[in-house]
């Protein structure tokens, strides 16, 4: 019984992952669409993404925050889910651009939702976590390949509404998963036992938090960063001065996301690393590795760069996989939601700033000086945290 709780639960978290990425990535592409049919002015229309994601970013560590204050991450993720479910159907029978708008925002607080606690239910009813864990992130490789397929099948004036309801109809099939969670037990960790014990006062229990996110949050940004960057400017550079078609541009990242897919459907990151810590480290490391190969050894379109952005998925995959679990599995059940929110908001800050950066150091110094200082700056970060992490590694008598 428990068996096949757990089963549909993933599939209801898989669901979830899915569903944040295709409405990302899908709503990107039919953007023009909707400016047309609501006749949007060119400043308004961005907000057509942006009120989802600025909600989403804004109330990730909010959400973790509330699901452990009530002690019940599973509550937050029901209701979070429905919302989404709701708010998707009102998307699509919004009658202007400000009810379009008004509910893409109600979807950005309920993903936030929806992604604070994610994790935090995996580790409280999965004794190993990890193979779950990369069973789920499968869903955002999927949805991020699938993401724009989407939104350019439904893109007409025509069809648009039916990407809204689709996503209200997926949701609906995970709101009804997660019932099943009431079916399983939760594991007892060592974190859990020092916290039951009175052991983690509010003092202990906040520098608790501080020392599990801190170098957490560090890596995330400073990889996050990198991996934006380079999706950013490998997009610049083949479109603008390489004259490729958006098309050719999207199978190179569709070719990063189809690593990803490998990475957790294989499980590798499971099977090569024993341990999370090293995983996270040596995928990182990885990552820029590859980046300087591509940077030192390729045109950026020919198939040894291809080879390397498949490499570059899948060790992101790993990555993704590993980096909460990290940071989380020192924590108690009672803390992991919020430490979960922390993690995620890190990463979608660092995405801002790939956003922000690479720009401008790209219209600087070019494609290669930019890429080796987009590997360089995760080569430095890594080599900060092993230094002082071995620093404090106790020494063998």
């Amino acid at each position: 019984m428990e068996k096949r709780s757990k089963i549909i639960v993933i599939a209801g978290l898989l669901i979830m992952e899915l569903l944040a990425a295709i409405d990302t990535t899908g709503v990107t592409v039919m953007v023009p669409t909707l400016q047309a049919y609501f006749h949007i002015p060119a400043n308004i229309a961005g907000w057509i993404l942006m009120a989802y994601l600025l909600p989403f970013s804004l109330f990730l560590v909010p959400m973790g925050w509330l699901a452990d204050r009530i002690g019940k991450p599973e509550k937050i993720l029901l209701w979070s889910i429905f919302s989404f479910s709701i708010s998707s159907a009102c998307c699509a029978l919004a009658v202007n651009e400000y009810m379009l708008i008004a509910f893409r925002i109600i979807k950005g607080i309920s993903s936030a939702g929806m992604f604070a606690t994610e994790f935090a239910i995996i580790i409280k009813y999965w004794r190993d976590p990890r193979r779950t864990v990369e069973i789920v992130i499968i869903g955002l490789g999927i949805g991020v390949l699938i993401g724009p397929i989407f939104g350019a099948l439904f893109s007409d004036p025509n069809h648009w509404r039916y990407f809204f309801l689709l996503g209200s109809i997926l949701a609906l099939c995970g709101f009804i998963a997660y019932h099943w969670l009431k079916n399983l037990e939760p594991v007892v960790r060592e974190a859990d036992l020092q916290d039951l014990s009175g052991q983690n006062t509010f003092g202990s229990k906040t520098r608790i938090l501080f020392k599990a996110l801190g170098w957490g949050i560090l890596l995330d940004i400073v990889v996050s960063t990198a991996v934006q960057g380079t999706n950013l400017l490998v997009t610049l550079h083949v479109q603008e001065h390489l004259a490729k078609s958006p098309l050719f541009n999207g199978s190179i990242l569709l070719t990063i996301s189809l690593g990803m897919i490998i990475s957790n459907a294989a499980g590798i990151g499971s099977r090569l690393f024993q341990k999370t810590k090293t995983a996270v480290w040596a995928s990182g490391a990885a990552f820029a590795g590859f980046l300087l190969l591509l940077a030192a050894t390729t045109n950026w379109i020919n198939p040894l760069a291809f080879i390397l952005y498949l490499l570059m998925g899948i060790v992101l995959g790993i990555f993704l996989s590993t980096l909460e679990l990290m940071v989380l599995n020192p924590l108690p059940t009672s803390m992991l939601a919020q430490g979960n929110g922390w993690i995620i908001s890190s990463m979608q800050a660092g995405y801002g700033l790939g956003s922000f950066l690479v720009p401008i150091l790209y219209l600087q110094l070019g494609i290669t000086k930019t890429s080796l200082s987009l590997a360089l700056m995760v080569i430095i970060m890594i080599a900060i945290y092993l230094f002082f992490n071995k620093l404090k590694s106790p020494k063998p008598r």
